[in-house]
């Protein structure tokens, strides 16, 4: 029976062979088509996705995946638009400061981009996820699981962190009560029953002060994701540096420093003797290491600065003006010199720090005068060399006019027309070497009330500050179009914010302001540079001569579009003008993009620029008067969590609480 059962089990086995050969085809044909379909998925979603953002992209709440860079573009400058039109908003009980994005000023020179939200760079890096990496896998994976869990990016940005801390400063300092180390006085009494020298020490205060950086980080962490709220400032301990404990050595040493009759200073054939009434003045506590007795910088330096007016004298190149084509002279050449005060300082203060207490016997006699034998001071002195002396003159090369730039000025105020025609002469006559790079900022150099300037009137937060600078885009912007005009390399140069009225057409003006922004460019040419400047009327006209090299340059006029209308007025509250009063500052501006292009050709090549500027629109500006509010509350104007410490108790009190 097993032997007649054998043949019916090969023959079950093979059947069951045959069947799973028969299966073989059906398996490749699932396999086939499941590929087939992943690879139409996979290359329809491709090209989808060709000129979109991959899907699970975010930022914010503001969802980019499956929207074109355009697409993405407006919907972040709709989501942006309120930190740009409002500003950054910062609060501290009753008292509410915003920080916007431009500082705006009854003159335009002196508003200026205080943080810029990126948009455009925010796109491309949401763009780019999933495409940039060398690998394939990687990319595919970063794809999976950016739409599987979704990839919340952060809205890029860049600010000028001093100027939002200075405007938080001069706005809330006066809520802060900062730190007082011990305070050293000493004086002389004349009365013979009593000690000559009397010394007092104040004791130290322990304060408190705002933390603006923790502030104003957590302020573009909102802004970052979106999110458009106040931040609160927090009040953090300040501690004195110098306690009163530990000022019993520097006391007996300010004693004696007390009977030092006089300090020396020299330079050259001049001396200056510094009174023992004036170094009694000086004296204070300082702390190199430990507490010990110093002069005060500040007093020091004001009194440095009158003997510097002695002393001080400005470097100046031999300048040339053109006189019926030709190039005279109307400034010879001359060296500077300038006390360097803070070395100077250094030099004097090191002095007393390590002044031997027991000379003072032998260098001041009964009468207390000092003697010949007392050691001088030595000024520190710089030395500035002229560049251009006026032996060089023939070999400078000055020869034909090589660029012309214009503006006009037409409705300025007398300020702004006063500055300009300051920083005008400032520059006339102005040589530049070849292969040098030219710094308008630095030809400037500094614009104060003390260098000829007149301030002009700047909000910040709720208050208005008079600053300087003041019509000199219109030298900055006369400065770029005469460095167009004669092909120059333009190697800095910032467009203003917004359009103003004194620099159409737009696209063709330049914002400075010291230290940044800067108007730069390089003198390529084969020859020196002569920088002539007049003012016809309200046309301000920058020439440069010098040597040509043949080069031909055209500049087309500029194309102005993306016209975008301001928002309503921007309303800010001040203490500074009777309740109710109004007071406008600045006008609205339409928003625009503008382009021009420069094409420059020498030597058979042909090289062509495209110049963009981008002016956002701007709102108009009031200032209204309001109720001055309440003082801060007597409890040290503290939360009770957040009062300082009591250096005198053993408090376990929650001084850092969180910002929100």
């Amino acid at each position: 029976m097993a032997k007649k059962a054998k043949p019916t089990a090969q023959k079950s086995l093979k059947k069951t062979k045959s069947q799973k050969i028969k299966k073989w085809p059906s398996l490749i044909s699932a396999i086939f088509l499941f590929l087939t379909i992943a690879i139409s998925l996979t290359l329809a979603f491709e090209k989808t996705f060709a000129e979109r953002i991959y899907l699970g992209v975010k930022v914010g709440q503001i969802n980019l995946g499956g929207k074109t860079k355009d697409q993405a573009l407006e919907a972040l400058d709709q989501a942006t638009k309120i930190f740009n039109e409002q500003g950054l908003i910062f609060v501290y009980q009753n008292k509410k400061v915003v920080t916007p994005s431009i500082v705006s000023a009854s003159d335009p020179d002196l508003s200026r981009t205080i943080f810029i939200l990126e948009n455009q760079k925010t796109v491309e890096e949401a763009f780019d996820l999933g495409r940039t990496n060398t690998s394939l896998s990687q990319n595919l994976k970063n794809r999976l699981k950016s739409l599987i869990f979704g990839h919340r990016l952060k809205l890029k940005y860049s600010f000028n962190e001093d100027e939002i801390k200075k405007n938080l400063q001069e706005n809330f300092s006066a809520l802060e009560q900062p730190a007082k180390n011990a305070k050293l006085t000493v004086s002389q009494n004349k009365s013979p029953d009593l000690s000559k020298t009397v010394i007092e020490v104040l004791p130290e205060e322990p304060g408190y002060i705002f933390d603006y950086d923790t502030a104003i980080k957590a302020a573009f962490q909102n802004v970052s994701e979106l999110k458009y709220e106040p931040t609160f400032l927090n009040l953090i301990p300040d501690e004195p540096k110098i306690k009163k404990a530990e000022t019993a050595a520097a006391q007996e040493r300010a004693k004696k420093l007390a009977d030092l009759c006089s300090i020396t200073l020299k330079e050259e054939n001049k001396i200056w003797a510094i009174p023992q009434n004036q170094i009694i003045d000086w004296l204070e506590f300082q702390m190199p290491s430990s507490v010990d007795v110093g002069l005060n910088k500040t007093k020091v330096q004001e009194y440095l600065k009158t003997i510097a007016k002695e002393i001080n004298i400005e470097p100046q190149n031999a300048k040339f003006k053109i006189e019926n084509g030709k190039v005279a002279e109307f400034q010879i050449h001359q060296g500077g010199k300038e006390v360097d005060l803070e070395e100077t300082y250094n030099q004097i203060n090191n002095y007393i720090l390590n002044f031997d207490t027991k000379k003072i016997p032998v260098i001041c006699d009964s009468k207390n005068e000092p003697k010949t034998e007392n050691e001088a001071i030595q000024l520190v002195i710089k030395t500035t060399p002229p560049e251009i002396r006026m032996e060089n003159v023939n070999n400078l090369g000055i020869k034909e006019l090589v660029g012309r730039g214009e503006s006009n000025f037409a409705g300025s105020p007398p300020n702004r027309r006063h500055n300009i025609r300051v920083g005008a002469a400032k520059l006339n006559g102005v040589l530049i070497e070849p292969n040098e790079e030219f710094s308008l900022n630095k030809a400037l150099g500094e614009v104060s009330g003390a260098t000829g300037y007149l301030p002009e009137l700047v909000i910040k937060g709720d208050k208005t500050i008079p600053e300087y600078g003041g019509g000199l885009c219109q030298i900055g912007t006369t400065t770029f179009r005469v460095a167009l005009s004669a092909g120059l390399p333009i190697t800095e140069r910032k467009p203003h914010s917004y359009r103003v009225v004194y620099y159409e057409p737009a696209g063709m003006d330049a914002t400075i302001y010291n230290p940044r922004p800067d108007l730069k460019f390089i003198n390529d040419t084969p020859a020196y540079l002569l920088l002539q400047t007049k003012i016809d009327g309200d046309k301000l006209i920058f020439e440069l001569w010098g040597t040509s090299d043949g080069r031909k340059v055209e500049i087309s006029q500029p194309k102005i579009y993306n016209f975008v209308s301001p928002g309503p007025t921007k309303i800010i509250e001040t203490e500074e003008l009777p309740p109710g009063v109004k007071k406008c500052t600045e006008r609205a501006h339409i928003g625009a993009d503008a382009e021009f292009t420069r094409t420059i050709t020498l030597n058979g090549e042909t090289k062509t620029e495209v110049w963009k500027s981008h002016y956002v629109p701007w709102s108009a500006v009031c200032l209204v008067g309001k109720e001055p509010a309440p003082p801060p509350e007597e409890s040290a104007t503290l939360p009770a969590e957040e009062a300082p410490l009591d250096t005198n108790t053993n408090t376990n009190a929650n001084i850092n609480s969180p910002t929100f």
